[in-house]
């Protein structure tokens, strides 16, 4: 995901400074053990602030007598974070949206034979199947949470439950527009951030979406308002998804 994390903190000087270092320490590390090494993080999606780190993956071979002392340590008043695994253990393993999501933005310093670059490009771009579901659970079990199990608690008589599961059913629309977006899931700590960054939103979006996280108190005349700013954001999406998906969003229910 080709993300462009312009951030209010972030300090250019020390963006500058943090990426030399990034590449002096590396090269400590490009030796025969090691099939690549990739610089994650801050430093490769273009920011850092004074609670940024420099984060560096290695991928070693699996015979290889190589280990790091210290995976965590400081440089110059910068925190600095190894991790090590595995080049043959991470080809057979199964990566989470998370992880992808991660080496999307990273970027390879070291890859002598190419293995690395292949590992990516297998291990970190979103499937067909995966954009798919994306698209459809984000379309169907946003309006499913937000209407149908918000009422539920409701009628059960506890209205923080019913908030709660308004505040799910978003998740469930963020995945939409990052599926409709032909993008990996954000990590949860980034992910809003990135949402906004999407090219296909609905209208005037931050606007729009903001009323709907306002909580001026845990009431039913709270969660109508909350819906209604809701539906009228999801009713502008069901016509894309459906286009995308060549499906009924009453099919698509269906499958999901």
């Amino acid at each position: 995901m080709g993300t462009t994390f312009l951030i209010q903190s972030s300090d250019p000087a020390l963006l500058e400074k943090a990426t030399r270092l990034a590449h002096e320490q590396v090269k400590q590390y490009m030796t025969d053990d090691i099939v690549g090494i990739v610089l994650l993080g801050a430093i490769t999606r273009g920011y850092f602030d004074r609670l940024a780190d420099i984060d560096i993956a290695l991928f070693k071979k699996q015979a290889a007598d190589f280990s790091i002392q210290d995976k965590f340590f400081k440089v110059d008043g910068i925190e600095v974070h190894i991790w090590l695994s595995d080049y043959e253990s991470e080809v057979v393993s199964t990566w989470d949206m998370p992880k992808r999501w991660t080496y999307a933005q990273g970027e390879i310093v070291f890859d002598p034979e190419g293995k690395t670059a292949v590992l990516l490009q297998e291990k970190v771009p979103l499937k067909e199947a995966e954009k798919r579901w994306l698209v459809m659970s984000g379309l169907t079990l946003s309006e499913w949470y937000i209407n149908t199990l918000t009422q539920l608690w409701v009628e059960r008589g506890n209205l923080i439950s019913a908030h709660q599961m308004f505040d799910q059913g978003l998740k469930f629309f963020y995945d939409l527009l990052f599926g409709l977006n032909d993008e990996l899931v954000a990590d949860m700590k980034w992910r809003y951030f990135a949402i906004e960054q999407l090219k296909r939103l609905p209208s005037n979006f931050q606007a729009r979406i903001k009323e709907t996280m306002m909580l001026h108190g845990v009431t039913i005349e709270e969660l109508d308002r909350r819906k209604a700013a809701f539906m009228s954001i999801w009713e502008e999406m069901k016509p894309i998804a459906e286009a995308e998906m060549q499906l009924t969003f009453d099919e698509m229910v269906q499958l999901v």
